[in-house]
């Protein structure tokens, strides 16, 4: 694949691999040797890499621009890089969905929340996971992928994007990749696809300079989920391939609310009727207390809906008056183990293999249609690259070497190393 290397909005893709191409991190560990002889040592938390690159014979454009940014003929800054050998350009901590050094500031959205702890300035582990907390949302909720210290991930038209996040497939509604210009302007067109159980490919638009990776929520969930895995990279063909398994478990009748009425188990003294063939409840009570409440399960007597242990099953429905939703599940003799409460998604459990979804309400006085309903089973997210961040570089070392007799052959060898910010 193609090296990309340049300025913000005017990067070059380099037409001949490099001879040498080191891309080690740098450590920065230090050895302390105590009087007694045992040895204690340091590292940093941040590791930057240094990239070590050499070429024989450049191409005239090639070394024109590769001077231009090593001489910082354009002004001082830092360099994007875009290194083919790098599979997943997000940070390590936004590429496996845990706190990382970055912390939760990896992410913005106000659905965002630390791990295990409700409390954003709590200590919580770089290994800690950070979830998504949804309270049925009436209004768009986006989750954004930010980069460290830009705009967002440095992209040229040219380049095709490959964007995906199987993990929030369950309550995705869209996958997008909003553009930017180089002042930070956007450019209008975000690109996006419904599709959210496979990658987004997307050509870059001719005025882009930086790209964000978006989740677009669903509406009317609640949940709190982990984020989990992501990836963003240049478009390979493979991505094409890429799927993670989803289906509806629910019948057609019953994800239109209609009858027949063995799908449905009223709760605590709920009725269901039959209206034209359209499956209606009624609660009795009044106030707004939660009183009642509807089951969905198989028609054909079976405990549930079949399942398998680790999926992620994700419920909604347009019940009238529903104050929660749950889960419960069963194993194979029909046994109980357990459930899960006002939540619109779930991990199946290792012992379970059916589910029964379900949602209580308050009073519903007069005979009403249940609405709508899903109930999709989701396969685990596959397995993806490590993300290695740090788009960003300064040119620290560069060399230029004119052979014997060919004035117009040049070697050239260019150092960079890893930065957020450079003033020089």
């Amino acid at each position: 694949m193609t090296m990309w290397i340049g300025r913000p909005g005017n990067l070059r893709a380099f037409k001949e691999a490099a001879t040498t191409f080191e891309r080690s991190p740098e450590s920065g560990t230090t050895e302390f040797r105590s009087l007694a002889g045992g040895i204690t040592t340091w590292t940093p938390q941040i590791r930057p890499r240094r990239l070590k690159l050499a070429w024989q014979n450049m191409l005239p454009d090639d070394l024109a621009h590769l001077d231009r940014l090593a001489r910082r003929v354009d002004g001082p800054g830092p360099v994007a890089v875009i290194d083919p050998a790098s599979a997943n350009w997000l940070l390590p901590s936004q590429a496996l969905g845990v706190m990382g050094t970055h912390g939760a500031s990896a992410w913005s959205g106000n659905m965002v929340s630390t791990g295990g702890g409700q409390n954003p300035n709590a200590a919580v582990s770089p290994y800690g996971q950070v979830s998504v907390v949804l309270n049925a949302p009436t209004t768009t909720s986006d989750l954004i992928y930010n980069a460290p210290g830009a705009i967002g991930y440095p992209v040229m038209a040219g380049m095709t994007v490959s964007w995906w996040a199987p993990s929030l497939a369950a309550i995705a509604a869209e996958l997008r990749l909003a553009w930017y210009r180089t002042d930070g302007s956007s450019v209008p067109g975000t690109s996006y696809t419904v599709h959210v159980d496979r990658p987004i490919q997307r050509a870059v638009p001719a005025e882009a300079a930086y790209v964000r990776p978006v989740v677009r929520l669903k509406q009317g969930i609640t949940t709190q989920m982990p984020i989990g895995p992501a990836v963003l990279r240049l478009a390979a063909p493979r991505d094409s391939e890429l799927r993670i398994g989803s289906r509806q478990a629910l019948s057609v009748t019953a994800q239109q609310g209609k009858a027949p009425l063995n799908q449905y188990r009223p709760i605590s003294g709920t009725t269901v009727t039959d209206i034209g063939g359209v499956a209606h409840i009624t609660v009795p009570g009044t106030g707004t207390d939660i009183v009642g409440g509807l089951e969905w399960k198989p028609g054909d007597g079976s405990s549930g809906f079949p399942v398998v242990p680790g999926q992620l099953v994700c419920f909604t429905n347009s019940l009238p008056g529903a104050e929660f939703l749950g889960f419960a599940f069963y194993d194979a003799a029909g046994d109980y183990r357990g459930t899960v409460l006002e939540t619109s998604t779930a991990i199946v459990p290792a012992d379970a293999v059916y589910v029964v979804p379900f949602a209580y309400c308050g009073p519903i006085p007069t005979p009403t249609p249940i609405g709508a309903s899903s109930l999709m089973a989701w396969d685990p997210a596959p397995a993806l690259p490590a993300g290695e961040g740090g788009a960003f570089y300064s040119v620290t070392n560069y060399g230029q070497t004119v052979r014997p007799g060919q004035l117009h052959s040049r070697d050239a060898s260019l150092e960079l190393v890893e930065v957020t910010h450079a003033n020089g």
